[in-house]
């Protein structure tokens, strides 16, 4: 084996002063530094120091899990537009001027409660009632009509209303208990009632 510098000598198998190709060492380099290139960070974390002048920007950012958070924004605040609600929940705060206005409500349960009504008093036009239990208070005027009216539970309590009195058309009663209250004027009229 022929030798660069052949005033070396070998200690243990090993030449004193002879640098192995795979093994490099070389101290700082002078100058602008290391410098980097096209950079791609192993598991998308990239951690940028501030940059001088407007700051950091941002734009087309989709966050993971569908949470964003934006800051407070100067002017009009912020906008949102095309906003569907999970779960079919949305809460309206109070809006200056008619106030809230709901169309084609939809109850869940079947439950609707609406206060007395004034002149000719409550009108109730197809009620199915499940559970069976319908009371309805006086009402002035003509009194309250009840047109084909279904109850499952057969318990059905009127209170007394004056005038022509309570008109019943078409009721059928599950369960046999029907209790009507007095009625001055024409009385009660029950036209084609089943009981079973």
């Amino acid at each position: 084996m022929k030798h660069r510098n052949s005033g070396r000598r070998a200690i243990g198998g090993f030449f004193d002063g002879l640098s192995l190709e795979a093994i490099k060492e070389s101290g700082p380099s002078p100058g602008v530094g290391h410098q980097f290139t096209n950079q791609q960070t192993l598991g998308g974390i990239k951690s940028s120091g501030p940059s001088p002048g407007t700051g950091n920007k941002f734009t087309n950012v989709e966050t993971f899990g569908g949470i964003k958070d934006s800051g407070p924004s100067p002017g009009t605040g912020h906008k949102f537009t095309n906003v569907g609600t999970l779960g079919g929940i949305k809460d309206s705060g109070p809006s200056p001027g008619t106030g809230n206005k709901f169309t084609n409500v939809e109850t869940l349960g079947g439950i609707k409660d609406s206060g007395p009504s004034p002149g000719t008093g409550n009108k109730f036009t197809n009620v199915e009632t499940l559970g069976g239990i319908k009371k309805s208070g006086p009402s002035p005027g003509t009194g309250n009509k009840v047109t084909n009216v279904e109850i499952l539970g057969g318990i059905k309590d009127s209170g007394p209303s004056p005038g022509t009195g309570n008109k019943f058309i078409n009721v059928e009663t599950l369960g046999g208990i029907k209790d009507s209250g007095p009625s001055p004027g024409t009385g009660n009229k029950f036209t084609d009632n089943t009981h079973q």
